[in-house]
Parts: C-alpha cells; sequence; structure tokens
C-alpha cells in the first residue's frame, strides 16, 4: 500500500472504523415503551369514563332531590273517596302529570340557578363559551319542539338535562374563579 493509497483511506475514516467488526445492536426496548405508554392512556381513560358516569350520577341525584324538594314544598294532595275510587289508567295519567309537574319545577328552580351562577362567573375561556352556546341552542330546540307538545314527558326531561350540564359548565367557572381569588 503506498502513502497515497494510505492517505486517501484515512481522510475518507479519519478514525478508522472501516477496520472494526460489525456487530448487530442490542436488544430493543422500544416495543416495551409503546406498550407501557398505551395502558397508561388506557388507565386514564378508564378514569374519566368513570367521571363521566360519576357525574352523570350526580346529576340524576341533583335533580330527584330537587324534585323530592318541590313536591314536599308543595300542599299534600287529601285522598278523597273519588281519588281513592280512579282506576289504573287514571292512576297513570296522573302519574304522568305530576312527573311532568315535577320536571317542570325542577327546570324553573335550574333556571333559577343558572341565572345566579351567570351573575357569579367573571369570565369564561372561548371553548367553555362555545359549549355554553351549544347547549342554550339545544335548548331553545327543545323548547321549541315543548311549544308544540307541551306534555311531552320526554322534552321535559331533555330540557332538564340539558339545564343540568348548563349549571355545571357555570359551576366549574365559578370554582376556577373562586379558586384563583383563593389562592391570592
Amino acid at each position: 500500500m503506498t502513502a497515497n493509497d494510505h492517505w486517501q483511506r484515512n481522510s475518507s475514516d479519519p478514525l478508522g472504523l472501516r477496520d472494526l467488526a460489525a456487530l448487530e445492536p442490542g436488544y430493543d426496548g422500544w416495543a416495551q415503551i409503546e406498550a407501557a405508554l398505551r395502558e397508561q392512556q388506557a388507565g386514564k381513560r378508564k378514569w374519566r369514563s368513570a367521571g363521566a358516569w360519576l357525574a352523570v350520577a350526580a346529576g340524576l341525584v341533583l335533580a330527584i332531590s330537587l324534585a323530592l324538594l318541590n313536591t314536599q314544598s308543595g300542599t299534600p294532595a287529601s285522598p278523597t273517596a273519588d281519588g281513592l275510587a280512579t282506576s289504573a289508567g287514571d292512576s297513570a295519567s296522573i302519574l304522568l302529570e305530576d312527573n311532568i309537574d315535577a320536571l317542570i319545577g325542577m327546570s324553573q328552580s335550574m333556571e333559577e340557578q343558572i341565572a345566579r351562577l351567570r351573575q357569579e362567573t367573571s369570565s369564561m375561556p372561548a371553548k367553555s363559551a362555545m359549549y355554553v352556546a351549544e347547549l342554550e341552542d339545544l335548548i331553545a330546540q327543545v323548547d321549541t319542539s315543548l311549544s308544540l307538545t307541551p306534555d311531552s314527558l320526554d322534552l321535559w326531561g331533555q330540557r332538564v338535562n340539558l339545564l343540568l350540564d348548563l349549571a355545571q359548565v357555570y359551576q366549574q367557572q365559578w370554582q376556577i374563579d373562586y379558586g384563583r381569588i383563593a389562592s391570592l
């Protein structure tokens, strides 16, 4: 080998790495890392879905407690002989009417609560404001349907559920605002 060959060979490989033996890479841990991340994300999803179900359950408890509160605060009807002699069909219509009246009462109390929360909430992020606008649009659609069929139990139930969602958004924002003030 001449000096020129040696110089050309070393200039393209100044560290002499070409003379080293080829090695296969060792163990690859990326598959385990990916599996661990997927497992962690699945765990977070489980917690989120559990939280969502917990929120639904809390909303139902609130709705039921408001319904019971409204029925207890009203004057109880005294049973009469005519009332005891009603048929099963009449009692079903009475139950339907009572349920609609309870839902209407819950709807009215939720509207009052939302009005108070709206006054107490100072500002709201754009994403929450968009969600509030969508909920209010859905409530307006339900109200339009209720103007056509005012004795629909399903529509009153939808309206109360939408109002519960709306109250929850305002309540969360109020808690955030309160947390900011309390941290000062």
